[in-house]
């Protein structure tokens, strides 16, 4: 029985007792009241009876809290502040209502009266008790490191929350000993060195040496070590406690290589690195850096690209330099050995090019469609006719070999695929403007072929041969390169070497941008093969509606920043041309004073009630329109970009998808790319 309980029962039997001595007096001295002088006098005995209770009741709750707490309560406040363990209680709003002496001293005194949980800390309530309950939440206090969990309670003085304190500090810095002490493994491979040894080895020798000697001094200055395996080819190592200082420096050692230089003409040395920045196997990190080396080769060089096992997207430094297409050979011999046996293996062959196709993507397709077929192999060609192509489209109509082979997007389906089917993809090699990149989900074997630098490390699909090759000027003159391996002299007819040579004409301006020494083979080649440049140029001419539209957004060429140019279409007069948007740049980059054109055309699509808009961009090759149109999703070359933005399409400028795509609202993302851009080579060019 509680203590309230007896003083409760030892009120009322003395209230009784009084009453009845009370009454018994009164009868004794016969002064016995009447019936209402006795209700009342019984009236007064239960109120003082009632309020006497109420009162011994009201008493005990108040004074609960100053009584002392119950021996198990008293036992476990005991064990808590005899724990080496700090610990510390805490009231609903974080303010700390008790502590132990070794929490005391971890915080050195800096515990006040009220002191407030988050304020001590850096940490609230809310995100402790939201942390994982196995290993708590961490907290730092200058050099010492704590996981800290939470545990709520309620009673009846209100919500309170224990925390215990268990110190990790050795744990984390051995953690972070054994973090910094991981290995990184990167490949170094000067650019185009095979073909400088094979074409100047008396004066790349030298420079050679300077650039092995450069590359030593950069090992041994953050304590790695670099070995040559291969001519012009490197193995490094290095630990993970240096990448955060190159990373932030944007490795200097691209343009220290650069000053490096050979030749009459002053060529300089531009170094490709891979950097596998993961854990595993010392096999591992060699092939994950193999596999970060040929992404950098993909994208033209003169960078460094680091990839991880963690999931996060690929890094990249450098590659702001304009690649010289002179200095590089194609590798056509390698690529027909390689992909010859993997077409005769096929059941059937399709060939796959870019959404809104042009000149070079339909005659690429076709040369790769002409070895298949000279290989007996069932070949369609899923190339969707547009305005853009019309013309050199029906001349292959008119080709007994090409009439046939198109794939019929109205009737056709993935029923005609094969297990055993070969898939090219041709002009492209980016996975959201394949023309149908369905069918990547039902083909075995793929082969990429293509001239644009890589906008991504991985395809969502896996490739037999991804050949890309960004100093070439055109896929058509990859693929030009390709046929004059394969085939003898007088194989091609006029009519597909004209293709081919307008393929070539259209990517380079009529050989005026991109051109070097493998775009005049391959145009001798043509030209050897029956190619006309007056009937290749036929294929370019415009309607009088379409010239007045051009010169109607040509009219609205504004200068936005430091020689750049930006025209922009009427939303009200749509183009039916995606070709326009490019003509006009091209058209804007020939002006006195312009370093780049920006040309922003809205695009009629039969697919789609959403809007496109096409964004072509020219440079003289002082501005790197490509990494600003990469922003945007798009790419390219140096001097020659392109991106289509529409609704949904997910850029670096924007956060999320976008939503309906308007001219301002593609007019506003381009801004914010080329100053994106300017404003890095800006900091780059202040380190």
């Amino acid at each position: 029985m509680s203590k309230k309980s007896k003083l409760v029962i030892i009120y009322c039997a003395l209230c009784s007792v009084l009453f009845m001595a009370g009454f018994a007096v009164l009868s004794y001295n016969k002064l016995l009241p009447g019936v209402w002088q006795t209700v009342l006098f019984a009236a007064a005995y239960c109120v003082i009876l009632l309020f006497g209770v109420w009162f011994i009741l009201r008493a005990g709750s108040t004074s609960q809290g100053n009584d002392a707490p119950p021996k198990s309560s008293r036992s476990v406040t005991h064990m808590l502040a005899a724990m080496k363990m700090p610990v510390a209680l805490t009231d609903g709003g974080g303010k700390i209502v008790w502590s132990n002496e070794a929490f005391s001293a971890i915080m050195e005194g800096r515990i006040k009266k009220d002191s407030d949980f988050r304020q001590l800390t850096g940490l609230s309530l809310k995100e402790l008790l939201a942390a994982d309950p196995e290993t708590g939440a961490e907290i730092k206090l200058d050099t010492r490191t704590f996981r800290v969990f939470g545990f709520p309670q309620s009673n009846s003085a209100g919500r309170t929350v224990t925390t215990l304190w268990v110190e990790t500090t050795n744990e984390t810095q051995l953690r972070e000993k054994l973090e910094n002490e991981r290995l990184i493994v990167g490949y170094v491979v000067i650019d185009m060195a095979d073909n400088f040894l094979s074409n100047m080895q008396d004066q790349y020798a030298e420079a050679s040496a300077a650039v092995t000697k450069l590359l030593k001094s950069w090992a041994e200055s953050v304590n790695g070590h670099i070995r040559e395996y291969g001519a012009g080819k490197y193995l490094m190592m290095f630990f993970a406690d240096q990448l955060p200082a190159m990373r932030r420096a944007s490795f200097p050692i691209l343009s220290e290589a650069k000053k490096i230089t050979f030749g009459d003409d002053a060529i300089p040395m531009t170094l490709s690195i891979g950097i596998a920045d993961c854990g595993g196997t010392v096999t591992e990190k060699c092939q994950l850096a193999s596999s970060a080396m040929s992404f950098a080769l993909q994208r033209g060089g003169d960078q460094v690209v680091i990839k991880n096992d963690r999931g996060t997207k690929d890094e990249f430094f450098g590659g702001l330099s304009k690649h010289d297409p002179q200095l590089t050979g194609l590798n056509a011999r390698r690529l027909v050995l390689q992909a010859t046996p993997l077409i005769k293996k096929a059941g059937s062959v399709f060939i796959m090019g870019h959404k809104n196709a042009d000149f070079d993507c339909l005659a690429s397709c076709m040369g790769i469609a002409k070895i298949c077929l000279s290989l007996g192999k069932k070949t369609t060609l899923i190339v969707k006719n547009n305005k853009n192509i019309a013309k050199p489209y029906a001349k292959m109509l008119e080709m007994p070999d090409y009439r046939d082979i198109f794939y019929d997007f109205d009737r056709d389906d993935l029923d005609a695929v094969e297990h055993d089917s070969l898939l090219f993809i041709i002009d492209v090699n980016n996975p959201y403007i394949f023309e149908y990149p369905e069918i990547t989900k039902h083909v075995s074997q793929i082969i990429v072929i293509d001239h644009h630098r890589m906008s991504s490390s991985s395809f969502p699909f896996e490739t037999k041969i991804t050949y890309v090759e960004p100093s070439a000027s055109s896929a058509s003159e990859i693929v030009s390169q390709m046929i004059a391996q394969f085939f003898p002299s007088g194989v091609l007819t006029p009519d597909e070497a004209n293709l081919l040579l307008a393929g070539i004409q259209l990517d380079t301006n009529n050989f005026t941008r991109d051109c070097g020494a493998g775009t005049y083979a391959a145009a001798q080649f043509l030209r050897r093969e029956g190619a006309d440049a007056s009937v290749a140029s036929s294929f370019f001419t415009l309607d009088k509606k379409a010239f007045m539209l051009e010169l109607k957004i040509e009219s609205t060429m504004r200068v936005y920043r430091d020689g750049c140019v930006i025209c922009t279409g009427d939303d009200s007069s749509p183009s039916s041309d995606p070709a326009t948007a490019a003509r006009v740049a091209d058209t804007m980059l020939k002006l006195d004073g312009v370093a780049a054109s920006f040309a922003i055309v809205r695009i009629n699509t039969d697919v789609s009630s959403e809007p496109v808009y096409t964004i072509s961009a020219r440079s003289d090759g002082s501005v790197n329109v490509q990494v600003i149109l990469e922003r945007l999703g798009g790419g390219g070359h140096h001097s020659n970009a392109g991106t289509q933005l529409t609704a949904g399409k997910v850029v670096q400028m924007y956060e999320g998808p976008l939503p309906r795509v308007t001219s301002e609202l593609a007019v506003g993302l381009l801004e914010q790319a080329i100053d994106a851009s300017f404003a890095k080579d800006a900091a780059e060019d202040q380190e």
